[in-house]
């Protein structure tokens, strides 16, 4: 009896020891991005340089940055949620964050160049708008995003002194609507800026910005095929 309950024991052991060495394999070559995220979710930053570290602008599960930036340390501040590639306010529309010395998020650096690419001819640079079209950064003082959005999409008419003046719909434009959310959080910094000059963004290029995050990479190659 004794010796089968030795046998038994050892059998036992041996099986263990198995398990531990196949866990510890597991372990070593899980390395996928939900994975390295998760590893991250309670800790300090991780070593950008250490090559299994998650990429550039990613993000932990509860939306903070896995790299802490000054944008991200502002936009906590200011209680902005990082969701869906962007920041956000609390009724999640696109929310721009910039610092005092004009270092942005991704959203409003990539809008700052969609605008001028796209936008600027008519609406002029900087928003400030032209002779045949409004200034945006003041539109957007009473304009809500889900107006905006409306009327880029689907074309305006507006007669002003007996003077038409028509927007044109771009809602098959992918280097527009791929693109809207950044567009609408630029020109929502360029107005920010119009109502009172120490928030948002002033003419011009943006000092620096945030890396983008995979999710938002994603969202536009997924957009624009």
């Amino acid at each position: 009896m004794n010796k089968l309950i030795k046998t038994l024991a050892v059998g036992v052991m041996t099986i263990g020891a198995a398990s531990a060495v196949a866990a510890n394999q597991q372990t070593k070559t899980d390395q996928s991005p939900a994975s390295k995220l998760m590893q991250v979710a309670d800790n300090a930053a991780p070593n950008p340089d250490d090559p299994n570290a998650p990429p550039p602008g990613s993000r932990k599960p509860d939306g903070d940055a896995v790299y802490p930036n000054p944008v991200s340390d502002l936009a906590k501040k200011d209680g902005y949620k990082f969701d869906d590639g962007r920041y956000r306010n609390k009724d999640g529309d696109p929310q721009p964050v910039v610092t005092k010395d004009y270092t942005v998020d991704w959203g409003t650096w990539n809008g700052f160049r969609r605008y001028h690419d796209a936008c600027h001819v008519c609406h002029g640079p900087n928003a400030l708008g032209s002779t045949f079209a409004p200034a945006l950064a003041e539109s957007l003082k009473t304009m809500d995003y889900n107006t905006f959005v409306a009327t880029v999409s689907g074309g305006r008419v507006v007669n002003r002194a007996g003077t038409e003046y028509v927007m044109p719909s771009f809602g098959s434009d992918k280097n527009i609507m791929c693109y809207i959310d950044d567009i609408y959080t630029y020109i929502k910094a360029r107005s920010l800026y119009a109502t009172d000059s120490k928030t948002g963004m002033p003419p011009g290029r943006p000092n620096g910005r945030e890396d983008v995050s995979p999710e938002a990479k994603k969202a536009a190659d997924d957009c624009t095929g």
